[in-house]
């Protein structure tokens, strides 16, 4: 039982729907008079959620339940015992019953006893499959050494076939190839191989090649190769290249610019020592250029052309306008002079007389109002003359005199009568000219204006019906009613002229327009209306006791002039309430200003109504009160404060908040929804949902047809068997492709009209939708010397394999890898290298083969002439290179380099010393300035610095320069070794120098020749020991006319080294 109480009034009915559709009364399911739903013998499809609707004139209002109906779980029948689990010998069988009579659903408990049952069964005997015995011993090789055959026997006995068991698989006799032992192989030379790397690049080196014993190799007691397995001979047996240097920089030429940035440059030759035997020259520019005087030439400023004149600072009687110009053509810069003259000029303009504008001058007094009462007008002016205008100026703004209302209060009592006519058509009954009279009076109540009005001509079959158009009066009960506190009535606010449009909804559906014309008052003081009324009205009864209960009208100011009021109303026909709605556009002058608050709230109360037929005459009594809104401050649901914060505007819901599924109506106030054909609106107002026109049984389709329901409307479509499904149009049956939609079969799927069917590939058999292989080699199929392989969908025939091979999965002869399996005679520090169906030892590089089995000989390098510049170190399989103190090995691993400590090690001597970098070590050597001189710390050079008067140090050498010459051992005779070269103060080369040994040991193996303006320093016999030397030579510089202009003195060091690197 699911209950559902609801009150209201009038009375609300009760609706049960089920997921949106709504519930017939069925024979399990009742809706009773209380509104509760009985649903009888409760299953478990009625598992859902309801709806409970309660619904009346006034609205609906919609409560979900969720019901939920547990099923405990049910076993079905027995199913039929399973096949034996054997089928031969002793096994079981097995049957089961579902827990499915019912499934346990929704919580519902499961099946609590055992779901299945064993038995034994028994069947035939079972077949035994012959199996074969152990192999037999083999037979003796047929042969000695070298490959031959053995062979080895079995039975098919263990056990044998039995009750049509299948007779072994195979062969009973098996043959392999034996090798009692290799027959011996000799040696044989393979080719000599490429040369090897010549060991030097020149100078002349030697290169080797070799040749192998493996063609064949020695093997199983055979000889090792006569004669030798190395060759040598002499390569590159010519000088070495030596690649050029550059000599020092030159000194910087004179600066081709005084200022603005000038250039200077210097060079240098590529003599230090030049390239020879292809070596390569110099890398680089033998050129330098540099820029100097960088500092910018002064710049005179220039003044730029003047602007235009500027704008006059009056518009009249004199003023002045200016112009500029700037020092820019070109400004200056760098020390230059800046611009002469002035840099603004002035003149005057606008020397006519200013134009004199009007301006108004005091407000007269207001004169006095033309009514007492009831709204008036009083005016009042003022004159232009403060100043008048002169010099064609503009005339005073805005008028010369104003009116205004004044005594807008209503007069004592208000209007005490009113008076009209009515028109129209109601329930398509043209009422003709009606006539109305009304009179005003105070009510018993303080604070309630009562209106009793008569409308005459009134025909008979329409006055029973008007008893329930009690706003056919609003203009005048509005007009009249008591003004509570700062409330205003209409004649207040419109003195009594306005138009109002009335819309009258019945709740049974009936609709009704009315427009109010008031005019005014007369001269008597009563009110002038006309009234046109059109639509329906339901239909009532000149019997039956109508009463219109109490209600409220809401007057919402919605802007200038314009008013909105509406209300929710009740009647009652015999004691039957009868919900309607009333709503009414009210317009005015705007001039007679608002209401003093967005919101105000009429109250009707003791409303009468009678129709007299005889008199065609019908009668109403209403009492009517005006106060301030419940919340007059502030708009109701569905408007909006506009931007003025003075009036209340309609609000568009449909644009605002989008609340309806499908169309959305904006009306005053409020929106309603409604749906398209095929839809109908939900419960709640706002969504449309679909009418299922198959379910409800609203369709029109014929035998051999289904309805399929679409959102809206429905379709009659074709009703297909199983193998088929209905074209997208519903109009024919097609076939439905199993193979291509769920792919039943194994292998091979094939489409039929309605159904499919299955098939294999060769070498398989159907059974059932899946495919079983067939084992060809059952059936004998191979020859005797082979060997069947059932393979899938097929089978291979596989032959025995010759000597140093064997069988792989797919049937062919494969190398057997005696290297990999360890089956090779390789010893020692042989390595083995597999070949097909054999192999053979070699030995590592470095090494000396001397047999199979034998140990590889290490081969000592260093007995070849030129392996390593230095010392020649022999390893096992290789050799190394050694050199001496002071040297490095190069990258090839052979050659020396001497180590420049005094760079890589950064080593200091101290003051007055240099480091002095020679073949294999280094030491620090004096450098002293003599007395008098200076050393440059550019150059390093000891530079002549007299005293005044000093004659001897004036005749001094100007310049002393210390050179550092580091050579190998062995250099030959008559050896250019360095060039030396004398400056002027400028450092230029002197055009006019010659070269002097002044040595005090004349036994030094070195001379001196001038050369090209340059002193050569070259050995005069072989450097045959280690030695350092000290050499001084002088250069004396002459003038044009032969006199000694400049001397240098030179200092130079050379080392010889102990060794010839």
């Amino acid at each position: 039982m699911l209950n559902c109480q609801a009150e209201g009034e009038p009375r609300p009915t009760i609706e049960w729907s089920r997921q949106g559709w709504p519930l017939l009364n069925q024979d399990r399911m009742t809706v009773l008079t209380n509104g509760s739903l009985r649903i009888a013998v409760a299953r478990k499809e009625d598992t859902s959620e309801y709806e409970c609707v309660a619904r009346n004139l006034m609205g609906s209002v919609l409560v979900k339940v969720p019901f939920i109906v547990q099923v405990h779980g049910g076993f079905s029948e027995w199913l039929e015992w399973q096949p034996c689990s054997v089928t031969c010998g002793q096994g079981l069988q097995k049957r089961i019953r579902l827990c499915n009579n019912p499934f346990p659903a929704n919580g519902g408990q499961r099946c609590m006893e055992p779901d299945h049952e064993i038995r034994s069964c028994q069947s035939k005997l079972c077949p035994v499959d012959g199996s074969w015995s152990e192999w037999g011993s083999w037979e003796e090789c047929s042969k000695t050494c070298g490959q031959g055959n053995k062979t080895r026997t079995r039975s098919c006995s263990n056990p044998p076939a039995q009750h049509r068991g299948r007779p072994c698989e195979g062969n009973a006799m098996e043959s392999i190839v034996c090798n009692i032992r290799p027959c011996p192989v000799n040696g044989a030379w393979s080719s000599w191989l490429s040369w090897g790397p010549c060991s030097e690049t020149c100078g002349k080196g030697t290169q080797n090649r070799i040749r192998l014993c493996n063609n064949p190799p020695p093997s199983f007691d055979g000889s090792y190769c006569d004669g030798p397995d190395v060759q040598m001979q002499v390569c590159n047996d010519r000088d070495c290249p030596v690649n050029g240097k550059w000599a020092s920089w030159s000194s910087w030429s004179a600066c081709t610019m005084s200022c603005g940035g000038g250039t200077q440059q210097r060079t240098r030759d590529c003599s230090d020592p030049p390239p020879e035997n292809g070596g390569h020259k110099c890398e680089g520019n033998d050129l330098q250029v540099d820029f100097c005087n960088t500092d910018l030439c002064p710049t005179h400023g220039n003044w730029g052309p003047w602007s235009n004149w500027g704008t006059c600072s009056r518009t009249c009687n004199s003023g002045h306008m200016r112009r500029y110009r700037t020092c820019d053509n070109p400004h200056p810069l760098n020390g230059g002079r800046a611009c002469a003259g002035a840099d603004t000029q002035i003149q005057r303009c606008h020397a006519e007389l200013c134009p004199v504008d009007g301006n108004w001058g005091p407000w007269q007094p207001w004169s006095t109002c033309s009514a007492s009462c009831g709204g008036g007008e009083k005016i009042r002016s003022r004159l232009c003359n403060n100043p008048s205008l002169s010099n064609n100026g503009r005339p005073c703004p805005g008028d010369e005199a104003q009116v205004s209302r004044c005594n807008i209060q209503a007069c004592p009592g208000g209007p005490p009568r009113a008076r009209g006519s009515i028109i129209g058509n109601i329930n398509n009954v043209e009422l003709g000219i009606a006539f109305l009279n009304a009179t005003v009076r105070d009510g018993p109540e303080e604070n309630i204006i009562r209106t009793q009005a008569k409308i005459t001509n009134i025909p008979p079959s329409l006055g029973p019906v008007m008893r329930v158009l009690v706003s056919i009066l609003s203009p005048i009960y509005w007009t009249t009613a008591k003004e509570i506190g700062e409330a205003m009535n209409g004649f207040s606010l419109t003195s009594a002229v306005f138009k109002r449009e009335t819309q009258v909804e019945f709740a049974t559906g009936e609709f009704v327009q009315m427009t109010h014309v008031a005019r005014g008052l007369d001269s008597d003081g009563s009110l002038l209306l006309d009234v046109v009324i059109s639509g329906h009205i339901l239909q009532l009864q000149s019997t039956a006791d109508v009463n219109v209960k109490d209600y409220t009208e809401d007057y919402i100011q919605t802007g200038p002039g314009q008013l909105y009021a509406y209300s929710t109303r009740l009647f009652s026909i015999d004691g039957v309430s009868v919900p309607y709605t009333w709503n009414h556009t009210i317009t005015y002058d705007q001039n007679h200003g608002k209401m003093p608050f967005l919101v105000e709230t009429l109250q009707a109360s003791s409303v009468k109504t009678e129709y007299n037929p005889l008199e065609e005459a019908l009668t109403f009594k209403i009492g009517a009160s005006i106060t301030k809104g419940d919340h007059s401050n502030r708009c109701p649901n569905g408007f909006s404060l506009d931007s003025s914060g003075s009036y209340c505007s309609d609000e568009d819901e449909c644009t605002t908040q989008k609340p309806c599924s499908h169309t959305c109506h904006n009306v005053v106030g409020t929106y309603y929804c409604s749906c398209p054909k095929g839809l109908t609106i939900s419960a709640d107002g706002r969504a449309c949902q679909d009418i299922d026109e198959c379910t409800l049984g609203r369709h029109s389709c014929l035998a051999g047809q289904d309805c399929e329901n679409i959102i809206g409307s429905y379709r009659c479509v074709v009703q297909c068997g199983i193998g088929f499904r209905r074209t997208p149009d519903g109009l024919s049956c097609q076939d439905v492709n199993e193979c291509q939609e769920s792919n039943p079969c194994h292998q091979h799927c094939f489409n039929t009209i309605g159904s499919f069917h299955c098939g294999c590939d060769p070498g398989y058999q159907l059974k059932g939708r899946k495919c079983m292989d067939v084992n060809e080699c059952r059936q004998n199929i191979c020859r005797p010397d082979q060997l069947c392989k059932n393979t899938r969908g097929g089978y291979k025939c596989i032959d025995l394999c010759p000597s140093g091979m064997t069988k792989a999965e797919n049937g062919t002869c494969i190398d057997i890898d005696e290297c990999r399996d360890g089956t090779h005679q390789c010893r020692y520090n042989q390595i083995c290298e597999n070949s097909l169906g054999s192999y053979r030892c070699v030995c590592p590089r470095g090494y000396r083969y001397q047999g199979v089995g034998r140990p590889c000989m290490d081969i000592d390098e260093c007995e070849n002439r030129g392996v390593c510049q230095h010392e020649c170190r022999n390893t096992l399989g290789s050799y190394q290179c050694f050199c001496p103190m002071g040297y490095r090995i190069m990258p090839n691993g052979k050659t020396c380099q001497d180590i420049d400590e005094c760079h890589e090690q950064n080593i200091h001597c101290g003051p007055n010393r240099m480091c002095f970098n020679m073949k294999g070590s280094y030491r620090c050597i004096e450098t002293p300035c003599p007395p008098n001189y200076q050393r440059d710390p550019l150059s390093g050079l000891c530079l002549k610095n007299c005293p005044p008067n000093d004659l001897e140090c004036a005749l001094s050498p100007y310049a002393l320069e210390y050179k550092l010459v580091s050579l190998p051992f062995g250099i030959a005779a008559n050896q250019d070794l360095i060039r030396l070269v004398a400056y002027t103060e400028d450092g230029v080369m002197h055009p006019r120098t010659t070269f002097l040994m002044v040595n005090e040991d004349t036994t030094v193996p070195f001379s001196l020749r001038d050369e090209n303006l340059k002193g050569v320093v070259y050995t005069t016999r072989p450097l045959q020991e280690p030695e350092t030397y000290r050499i001084r030579v002088r250069a004396l510089s002459y003038n044009t006319e032969g006199a000694i202009e400049y001397q240098t003195t030179f200092i130079v060091y050379i080392a010889v080294s102990a060794y010839p690197y």
